[in-house]
């Protein structure tokens, strides 16, 4: 009976016991908890802010592929890894695990872990601004697709938008978004409506000027060296140079004629500024360089190494044939090779000049000539776009829908006359 009575009591202690540390925690919890919670959460925002702090820039690049989100901090779509951002400055701590995207015009979000700092943005090219809008907007579908020129996915958002479109391709529309030129697949868009977006007009065609060689007439061994009709002088070419400059003719790449003759963009009154052979150039390079200008030469390519062929960003090298730039080859005219060599001979000279030059597509025929077997075989060769010289029963001007392996120039030589450009342009609505 006593063994009971003392086994009783152990029980009922270690009851009081596990009763007191109950009391005990919940007196911890309900009084003491409180009171501290604030100190290690107040630590834990510093930790978070500092982190905040060390990621934010003004200029970022996403670290990986995330999300993006809107103000209320609610999922909205998708950004691909390596798209470069600009943000807000850094000011609501409250919300300071987000940063702000001030490149859009909505108000969109990226978590603040998913960035990484960088320098620059990269030379993001506004080009497209200078062409003319399509009166026509996109309205895409509820999720919208946003592609860069190489079909890369850079952004993908949970809605629908309108835009004007700025290119017409194949598959997608350009249009500007994120203050850049993006793309979205025809796919994605649900339907393409009237929009008056402009009230200027498609030029009705391109002005393509033919220069040769050049000198400066400052320098008399230039001079004595350079006398033909087709070598210009650098006051000639300066001439010409401020005269679009004072006109606000655009100077044109080459895939940007290729684009307005397939009616795939608008352009206003322009010029595509073409240089033959290759030979004595780098007057008008620098000039070009120094107007920011862009320009053409059509390289003969065995003549020169195009590894270290003198050119900048505002010149782009295309082919003038690798060696068939030699008279008397064929029966007719100056007898350039490309109109009766054997298809063997010619297609191996054309795939030597194209692997030469970045594997263009444009050419330019030796001498101006060409014929029906010529043109097949560019084709063959897998060139879209070929240049003759001028005809006296044409205005000589590239339109949309014209004939691609057949556009004309207008020749300049030594006499060309500033009122020969104003006639010559003219011309142009």
């Amino acid at each position: 009976m006593k063994r009971k009575k003392r086994k009783f009591k152990r029980w009922f202690k270690n009851f009081l016991i596990i009763i007191s540390l109950i009391g005990l925690g919940l007196a911890l919890y309900i009084y003491i908890v409180p009171k501290i919670t604030p100190f290690f959460n107040k630590k834990n925002h510093v930790d978070v802010l500092d982190d905040v702090i060390e990621h934010y820039n003004k200029y970022v690049v996403t670290s990986k592929n995330t999300f993006l989100y809107d103000d209320k901090f609610n999922k909205i779509g998708e950004i691909s890894k390596g798209v470069e951002l600009t943000l807000d400055d850094l000011k609501n701590k409250k919300k300071s695990k987000y940063f702000r995207i001030s490149d859009f015009d909505n108000k969109y979000y990226i978590k603040y872990s998913d960035v990484s700092k960088i320098d620059n943005l990269k030379n993001i090219s506004d080009r497209y601004k200078k062409y003319i809008l399509f009166n026509e907007n996109i309205v895409t579908n509820d999720k919208t697709p946003f592609y860069d020129d190489m079909d890369n996915l850079i952004y993908e958002i949970d809605k629908s938008f309108s835009f004007p479109i700025i290119i017409k391709d194949n598959d997608k529309y350009g249009i500007e978004f994120n203050n850049r030129l993006l793309y979205v697949k025809k796919e994605d868009v649900k339907s393409v409506e009237s929009s008056n977006n402009t009230d200027k007009s498609n030029s009705s065609g391109i002005g393509v000027l033919n220069y040769h060689a050049f000198y400066d007439e400052g320098v008399e061994e230039e001079k004595n060296n350079c006398v033909t009709e087709i070598c210009h002088s650098k006051s000639q070419f300066k001439n010409h140079l401020d005269y679009f400059k004072e006109n606000n003719i655009l100077t044109l790449r080459m895939n940007e004629v290729e684009m307005y003759v397939d009616g795939k963009i608008r352009l206003p009154k322009s010029v595509l500024i073409t240089i033959d052979d290759g030979d004595r150039t780098k007057i008008a390079v620098d000039m070009l360089t120094e107007y920011k200008m862009y320009g053409t030469i059509f390289l003969i390519t065995s003549w020169f190494d195009t590894s270290s062929y003198y050119t900048t960003d505002y010149v782009e090298l295309h082919s003038h044939s690798d060696n068939m730039h030699n008279p008397g080859v064929c029966p007719t005219g100056q007898g350039g090779g490309i109109q009766c060599l054997s298809e063997d001979k010619i297609q191996d000279d054309l795939k030597v000049t194209r692997s030469k030059l970045n594997n263009t597509t444009y050419f330019c025929y030796p001498f101006y000539e060409y014929n029906e077997y010529s043109i097949e075989m560019l084709k063959k060769a897998g060139f879209t776009m070929a240049f003759i010289g001028e005809s006296s029963h044409s205005d000589n001007l590239v339109h949309v829908g014209s004939d691609k392996f057949r556009l004309r120039r207008f020749v300049i030589v030594t006499y060309t006359t500033l009122n020969d450009l104003d006639n010559y342009f003219g011309q142009i609505k």
